[in-house]
């Protein structure tokens, strides 16, 4: 999700498309990869 949706720029719905997923799922992963990312490097709000 994170390479299509970045590298890749792709939206929400495209990568849904691309990947046969619904995009709440896409969304979801989408969301939690961010959140990750932003406690990696020390962000304090993923939002």
């Amino acid at each position: 999700v994170v390479e299509l949706r970045y590298f890749g720029g792709l939206s929400v719905e495209e990568v849904a498309e691309v990947t046969g997923q619904s995009t709440a799922t896409i969304g979801r992963h989408w969301r939690a990869a961010r959140a990750w990312l932003m406690l990696q490097l020390g962000e304090d709000d993923p939002a």
